[in-house]
């Protein structure tokens, strides 16, 4: 047993573990209703006159960078990512969901930066959306690198930090509709300033309770800041159902982890998932291995 693993195994609490391996090439539509390709093309050209321009996402382009495509089918990348949300899954709104506060409210952080979890984040959502049941809420909470925002094109919207900032803005004049029916994404938003003690701040713990409480149905996936990098981070994870923690395989020091799962109620379900691996752990299923901290 590695040290890693003999690190993450002291928690005693979590949804598990999962390798993240390389780029995939399909995955399999999961939406009963039809041809996922078709359901896309659908969104993109019939929004409700009621509602807000749908955003286009240029999964090509996603594809290109290794990212999960909506019309991609079994590969090995896809299977992972559903063996990763099923437990999230579980403990939003499966058996477990009674003893989980706020189980569909899902932190991805890393204990330090680029170790993969905005990669993480919009796969993870990707995928979520793809289920039959689910609306998925994307919350680019990471200020300072605003990756999910850049990476879906989503920068130049009204966001999260704007609503922090404005009391006269509200959820619904930032949540944007995307061309995945059922996938949602709040920008981190234009304004600038003293982000940091506005996402530390009580107007964000009630924007939290209000997300869970408005949208106690969908799951909410938060891309946040590294926990070692920065302080808001910790006041983040104390708000959320669960955490799920990217170690970047090889790279994260194993203090690094200890120091991170030291930040977080024990009591709340921690996952993690060891990004980047350059070989697949042995297993029967698909190369991934899916694990439980003892």
């Amino acid at each position: 047993m590695s040290s890693l693993e003999k690190a993450v195994k002291r928690s005693e609490r979590s949804v598990g573990t999962k390798v993240a391996t390389g780029a995939g090439q399909t995955m399999e539509d999961e939406d009963k209703g039809g041809d996922s390709q078709a359901m896309l093309d659908k969104s993109t050209r019939q929004p409700s006159a009621k509602s807000k321009p749908v955003c286009p996402i240029d999964f090509a382009d996603l594809k290109q960078r290794g990212f999960l495509s909506p019309t991609d089918r079994r590969s090995r990348q896809a299977e992972e990512y559903r063996m990763i949300k099923r437990p999230l899954l579980n403990n939003a709104f499966g058996k477990e969901a009674a003893l989980v506060e706020r189980g569909n409210l899902i932190m991805v952080t890393s204990a330090m930066p680029a170790e993969g979890k905005t990669f993480t984040s919009i796969n993870l959502a990707i995928s979520m959306a793809m289920e039959q049941d689910f609306t998925v809420l994307l919350v680019d909470c990471d200020d300072l690198r605003r990756s999910t925002s850049k990476l879906l094109q989503m920068e130049d919207s009204v966001g999260l930090i704007d609503i922090l900032q404005d009391p006269e803005l509200d959820l619904g004049d930032a949540i944007l509709s995307t061309s995945l029916p059922r996938l949602r994404v709040l920008p981190v938003g234009r304004s600038l300033g003293h982000i940091p003690e506005l996402l530390a701040s009580e107007r964000m713990q009630r924007l939290v309770r209000e997300l869970s409480e408005r949208y106690a149905d969908r799951i909410i996936i938060f891309d946040t800041p590294p926990l070692l990098a920065t302080s808001q981070s910790t006041v983040l994870a104390q708000l959320m159902g669960q955490i799920l923690m990217v170690v970047e395989a090889g790279k994260t020091p194993l203090q690094a982890v200890q120091d991170s799962i030291a930040q977080i109620d024990r009591n709340k379900p921690i996952g993690m998932i060891l990004n980047k691996s350059p070989e697949v752990l042995k297993s029967d299923y698909y190369g991934g291995y899916y694990g439980r901290y003892e």
